[in-house]
């Protein structure tokens, strides 16, 4: 029967290699003390040692294949899943384009599929034990890293940005879980999914008070959030920006009724010395220095809407911020102001905040405010059906006022059952937030985005 011949493995090869050194070291040493040591070596000695470092060589270029085969071996598993996490990637990207645009959203990819199963990123990593492995009977010349193939998978710092990337993570607005990959960190390191960040943005563009962009009082970047809009939300943002940018007093606005376009800013000198701005959408001149319609052959006339404003503000007690001149009403709480351009003043003399004598609350719109707190903690009819205690109730939130109305930073609670936010108006019939110093209680939109 003819036998076939088959070429041995490489840990075959290996242990005949290591065989044969120690045969070579065995015979060798026992012919020393033989001879001189200064003597020419016999051309057995030369045989020997010639041999000697051929199978050292082959000794190290078989440990080197093994380790390489072993590597290759033990990474295919990784490898395949970063694989999938390169495509899961790409397709993650295109259904993120589609969402932005409003565009109908393509079926999840087997790729997606399989980054959403948690055991796509159990991944195995070097225990202490397996980094301290003997080694000592391996050759110098065989690069370390070799002689451990487990070596060769990703370390713990190297999958973590991976397994983040694809793991779910909640938005800090509507709650909801999404994929880290497609949704917005913003630089207090809260979340945002797109939808809620295009609401943000849209929310943005009328009502003043939500610019510039913020979360939790920190500016978001704001190239990172138009890059996921819309080219038309971008547009329109950008043009709200440059108005917003521009104090109220410098603004010009279309002198049309039916058009009011902002025009730019008063305080830009035109280089022929213009003081007329032309409305791109209906043509209509207008002039920069009294904002009325343009009047080239004579004087600027006095604004009686703005005439009529000032006195209608002046009979009312309303206050004009010192920065940008904006009007503004008081219609609960202290006489700690804050206007939509940051400035905080006092309502009294808008003196800049802390730098007068001004009484901080004015005792009847202390009660008010209380008496309001009260209503929203017992309810409104513990007013007629427990005057007594009522009161009695009103003037222990009086007191806590007092010493809590300016607080900051808030220090927030979830109250849940529902509510009005003292800040936008809107009612939540699920849950507000509340301070638990001031007890002022807000939505979650205007708790991130606005105080």
């Amino acid at each position: 029967m003819a036998s076939v011949e088959t070429e041995p493995d490489t840990l075959t090869s290996l242990l005949i290699a290591q065989l044969t050194l120690d045969d070579i070291s065995a015979i060798t040493s026992t012919r020393k003390g033989k001879a001189r040591d200064d003597s020419l070596l016999t051309d057995e000695q030369v045989a020997f040692r010639l041999f000697e470092q051929e199978n050292l060589a082959l000794v190290q270029t078989l440990k080197l294949a093994r380790s390489l085969q072993d590597a290759i071996d033990s990474d295919t598993d990784v490898l395949s899943r970063l694989s999938a996490v390169d495509v899961g990637a790409v397709d993650d990207r295109r259904y993120a384009e589609a969402l932005s645009l409003g565009q109908r959203l393509p079926e999840k990819t087997e790729a997606q599929r399989a980054l959403e199963t948690p055991l796509m990123f159990q991944f195995f990593s070097l225990t202490e034990d397996d980094s301290e492995e003997d080694s000592s009977n391996d050759f110098r010349l065989v690069p370390a890293a070799y002689l451990h193939p487990a070596s060769f998978l990703p370390t713990l710092s190297q999958i973590t940005p991976i397994i983040f990337l694809h793991s779910r993570v909640e938005c800090v607005i509507c709650g909801d879980r999404f994929r880290a990959l497609s949704i917005f960190k913003a630089t207090c390191e809260h979340h945002y999914c797109l939808d809620c960040l295009r609401e943000l943005v849209q929310a943005c563009l009328g009502d003043e008070s939500l610019f510039p962009l913020r979360c939790c009082q920190q500016p978001l970047h704001v190239t990172s959030v138009l890059r996921l809009l819309s080219a038309d939300i971008r547009r329109q943002f950008e043009a709200k920006s440059r108005e917003f940018s521009t104090l109220p007093n410098h603004r010009v606005y279309c002198s049309n009724p039916t058009c009011s376009r902002f025009l730019g800013s008063s305080e830009v000198d035109d280089s022929l010395g213009r003081r007329d701005i032309h409305c791109s959408d209906c043509s209509t001149p207008t002039c920069k220095l009294c904002k009325q319609r343009s009047h080239p052959n004579g004087n600027c006339g006095e604004n009686t809407a703005l005439i009529e404003l000032k006195a209608l503000a002046e009979r009312e007690h309303w206050q004009t911020c010192p920065r940008c001149s904006r009007i503004i009403e008081l219609r609960y709480g202290c006489y700690h102001m804050t206007c939509l351009c940051r400035q905080e003043f006092c309502y009294l003399c808008a003196v800049p905040w802390k730098n007068c004598r001004c009484p901080q609350w004015e005792e009847g719109r202390l009660l008010d405010t209380a008496a309001r707190r009260v209503e929203r903690e017992w309810g409104a009819a513990v007013r007629q059906e427990q005057p007594m205690v009522f009161q009695r109730r009103v003037q222990t939130w009086a007191d806590q006022l007092r010493d809590n109305h300016d607080c900051d930073p808030h220090r927030w609670l979830h109250r849940t059952g529902g509510g009005r936010c003292e800040e936008c108006g809107d009612f939540l019939p699920l849950f507000l937030k509340e301070c638990r110093r001031c007890h002022v209680m807000v939505c979650v939109r205007c708790m991130r985005n606005r105080m």
